[in-house]
Parts: structure tokens; C-alpha cells; sequence
């Protein structure tokens, strides 16, 4: 047996950021990440999931990353510009898997897209050994994660840091996505080479049971509900087609069960974390090497274990809160969003986005701010990827229109369960995005429509009606309803009686 080609040496250095106004075709901005909050903490900890998720899933796959690109995937200042991917170093962590397979590592990651070109990344021709780990994958997909116990009371401060960083890098380890990712690129083969269809049929397929998920789509296709999609590859397919079609399916759902578990479990993993360095930071606070608690959002976690460990001197601890405090930018949010765009898609009023879950819906526009209400049947804009604790509040809406977010997301995930529509709009959006205007979702092509801007008046022309004149057949019986008036109905009031004296 031929020993595997050795992997190529790691970048020396990496280009920095770029200047401003400029974009380094380097750097890939990162999906599926809500807005993070200032300071070093929350992205260090980020850039510590990331890296276990990358090397795990990498591992389990059979190609474990000696040369370290995991670790070096996430840019180190992306606190100002959002957190962005290092592309060259994702082309040489998924060049030794197959095209599938790296297209499915790529979503998980955080880097959806076209595959880097042959010439971009050192080759590997052995791929079988990929392929034979898959199915060994996918079950290990369906366990769920091993949860050690909780570290006693008394246990210190820096190991208690420790063991939350080991849970979260075992969560963030967890196949479940990648088995998600694998198992819905095959029911899409499936529904293109033996249905003919070019659409979303296997999403359908994925879609929830609840009543919301099940309820038909008005002006949507006959295969908008799972109980239509399932009858369409029964009575198409025939013999061992639909069988093999039907097991793929039974996988995949079960695929997406384990991905809704898995997503329901790694939030717990990262408050874990948050408050053992919290912990750690209260600890230094009463030993008088923090003036506050709150100081350690300049801190790594690692940092921390050092400063109790008392290899980190109290004033290099000090120095660096002090340049890192000093470095970060003055208004924090969401990142700088591109001028609206004055493309095709202005002049058109049509815009091409990625589907995340299907079905056709009309709606107002509404821009989402996490905390305010959602208006009942609205079309909601988002600014960023919602964390998980947020997805309960926007099950009101009927559209989800959402910003670098990938097709197993908890936002995609989620809306394919409640049956909600979702898409991926692309940057920079198109200026008749406004509140109140009245756009069409379509998730089965990735399609918005403009159907009117915001402030126009209706085009339905409103008509006279005198509501006060008694009616000829009053209404009678149980089964009568009262009137509900229409926004295009004007009611004119009753004229006031007046008489001439003609004495």
C-alpha cells in the first residue's frame, strides 16, 4: 500500500486585513454567525469551536490536519469587519475529500460556494478511504454527544475553565452536521436523476409534520406539503428505485433529527464555557489582578488559565486589556452592510437568493431587530444570523430573509420544521427593500419579487358603500358571520335630512 502524499507546509504568514474600501479575495466572510459582542472573549471562544469542529469533522473523514490549518481558519482581528475564513487554508483542509464530501465540509464550516480550482491546493488521489468512513459517519451522526459530568464545587478555577473548553470543543466535534449535510446532497441526487426535478423536492420531503408544515401553499406547486412529496416519488418510482428512494429518505430524516439535537445541545456547551471564564475572572477580581469582572472580555480563555496559574504577569495582564480596550472600535453592532446594490435586481424588482426552506408566500416587508414584536403573517429582514435563543420569536413570520446563512442552519433548520419560508439573500441588498413593501418569497427557486414599494397606494380602486342603510334580508341563523370590511371599502357616512320651506 502506497504511503499518503504529504501534506503541504502551512503558510508562513498570513496577508492582513485589508485596507479600507478593499476586499481581500482571501478572506470569505463567515455563515451561519449571529453578531457577536465586543471584546476578545466571545471571538476567542468562537475561534476555539471553530477549530474543533474543522479538525473532528476532518478527522473522522480520515484525514486528520497535521499541519494545523484548523487552528488558523478564522481571521484574528475579525471583531471590527466580522468573523472571515482564511480561503487558501479551506482549500488545503478539504482537497483530500471528494467533491460531495468537501462541498458538504465547506457548508458546515461556514464557506458554502464553488470549490477552489485543481492547481489551488495540494491533491490527494486517495479518496476510498473517505468514502468507506461515510457510513460509519452517519451512524455516529445519530449518537448523541458523551456528556461527562459536572466538575465538583470545589474544583479550581483554571481546571473548571479547562474542562469547559474540552465539552465544547467535544459539541462542536459532533458529525451530526456534516451527516446532515451528506444525507440531504443525496436525496437531492435522488429527486434530480430519478424524479426530474431541478428544484427543491428533497427540501419538501425534509419539511416538518406540524400542522404549519402540512397546511397547502397558496400559488405554490402540488408538492408544497411532505404528504404530496412523498406521494410523488411513491407513485413515480417503481421496484428497487423507490425502495433505495425510500430508505435515503428514511436516513436523511433521521439525519435532520440527530441535526436538531445537535443544535439544541452545543448552546448549553457555550454558556458552559462563558461562565467558567466568567468564573475565572471573578476568581482574579478577588485576588486583585482585575479591578472587574468585566475585564475579561479582553481576555482569551486561555489567558486566563495562565493568569491563575500565575504564568502571566499581573502587569502584561493589565497591558493587554488596556491595547485591546484601546483598539476596538467605538460603535459596536452588527458589520458595515454594502450600499444598496444598483444592479439588475434594482431596476427588475426581482432578486436571486439560496433557498433554505420551500413553499411561495406574499407579504409586507419588515426589518427584525432582536427584542421588537413580530408583526403576524410579515416578511421579516434580518440583519444577521439569529442565535438559537431568538429563533422562538420570529415563528409569527411567514418569510425569513436572512443574510450569509447556509441550507442546515438553525435559522434553515428551523423554518423547514414550522414551515415557514426562508431564504439566503446575497450583499449588497437592492434598495426597494424597504418596510412596508409588499415582496413574494418563493423558496422553491430562491426568488423575492417586488410586487409594490413601500408608500404607494393600492392599485385596488375603493367604491362606495353606505353601512347604515338597513338590509333587505336580515341575517338569520347560527351560521352567520359579521362582515369584515375590506381596506379598499369607504364608507360614506349617512346624509343629514334637511327641509325646504317653500311659505
Amino acid at each position: 500500500m502506497m504511503p499518503d502524499p504529504p501534506a503541504a507546509s502551512p503558510c508562513a504568514t498570513l496577508p492582513g486585513p485589508a485596507g479600507p474600501g478593499a476586499a481581500d479575495p482571501a478572506w470569505q466572510p463567515l455563515h451561519d454567525q449571529p453578531t457577536l459582542p465586543p471584546g476578545t472573549l466571545p471571538f476567542a471562544l468562537l475561534a476555539h469551536e471553530h477549530a474543533a469542529r474543522a479538525q473532528g469533522l476532518s478527522a473522522a473523514l480520515g484525514h486528520p490536519d497535521p499541519a494545523g490549518y484548523a487552528a488558523r481558519l478564522l481571521r484574528p482581528d475579525s471583531q471590527q469587519q466580522g468573523p472571515h475564513l482564511h480561503g487558501p487554508h479551506l482549500d488545503a483542509l478539504t482537497a483530500p475529500h471528494p467533491p460531495a464530501v468537501a462541498r458538504a465540509l465547506r457548508e458546515i464550516l461556514g464557506a458554502p460556494g464553488t470549490l477552489a480550482g485543481p492547481g489551488s491546493a495540494p491533491a490527494a488521489p486517495r479518496t476510498l478511504r473517505t468514502l468507506a468512513r461515510t457510513p460509519r459517519l452517519l451512524w455516529r451522526a445519530t449518537r448523541p454527544a458523551a456528556l461527562r459530568a459536572d466538575p465538583p464545587t470545589d474544583c479550581p478555577p483554571a481546571d473548571r475553565l479547562r474542562d469547559a473548553l474540552n465539552a465544547l470543543a467535544r459539541a462542536a466535534a459532533h458529525p451530526a452536521p456534516l451527516g446532515a449535510a451528506l444525507a440531504t446532497a443525496l436525496l437531492g441526487q435522488v429527486t434530480r436523476a430519478w424524479l426530474n426535478d431541478p428544484g427543491t423536492l428533497h427540501l419538501e420531503l425534509l419539511r416538518g409534520d406540524g400542522p404549519a408544515a402540512r397546511a397547502p401553499v397558496p400559488d405554490g406547486p402540488v408538492t408544497a406539503t411532505p404528504d404530496h412529496a412523498l406521494n410523488q416519488l411513491r407513485t413515480t418510482l417503481s421496484g428497487p428505485r423507490r425502495a433505495a428512494a425510500l430508505l435515503i429518505l428514511r436516513v436523511a430524516r433521521r439525519q435532520h433529527q440527530a441535526l436538531a439535537e445537535y443544535h439544541a445541545a452545543l448552546p448549553t456547551a457555550r454558556r458552559a464555557a462563558l461562565r467558567a471564564a466568567v468564573s475565572a475572572a471573578a476568581t482574579l477580581r478577588e485576588r486583585g489582578a482585575l479591578s472587574r469582572t468585566a475585564d475579561a472580555r479582553w481576555l482569551t480563555p486561555h489567558e486566563l488559565i495562565a493568569a491563575l496559574d500565575g504564568t502571566l504577569p499581573r502587569a502584561d495582564l493589565h497591558a493587554l486589556i488596556h491595547a485591546r480596550r484601546a483598539a476596538a472600535p467605538t460603535v459596536h453592532g452588527a458589520p458595515a452592510r454594502p450600499a444598496p446594490s444598483l444592479s439588475t435586481a434594482a431596476t427588475t424588482g426581482t432578486l436571486n437568493a439560496a433557498p433554505l426552506a420551500p413553499g411561495v408566500r406574499d407579504g409586507r416587508l419588515r426589518h427584525w431587530t432582536p427584542g421588537t414584536p413580530v408583526p403576524p403573517g410579515a416578511v421579516l429582514l434580518l440583519g444577521s444570523p439569529p442565535w438559537p435563543h431568538q429563533l422562538a420569536a420570529l415563528g409569527a413570520a411567514a418569510a425569513l430573509l436572512a443574510p450569509l446563512s447556509t441550507l442546515h442552519s438553525p435559522l434553515g433548520a428551523q423554518a423547514r420544521r414550522a414551515g415557514q419560508v426562508a431564504v439566503s439573500l446575497p450583499e449588497p441588498h437592492p434598495d426597494w427593500l424597504e418596510d412596508g413593501a409588499l415582496v413574494r418569497v418563493n423558496g422553491h427557486t430562491g426568488q423575492l419579487t417586488l410586487l409594490r414599494r413601500a408608500g404607494l397606494p393600492d392599485p385596488i380602486p375603493a367604491f362606495d358603500l353606505n353601512l347604515e342603510v338597513p338590509s333587505a334580508t336580515p341575517a338569520t341563523g347560527a351560521q352567520d358571520r359579521p362582515t369584515v370590511l375590506s381596506p379598499h371599502v369607504r364608507v360614506l357616512p349617512r346624509p343629514t335630512p334637511f327641509s325646504i320651506d317653500l311659505a
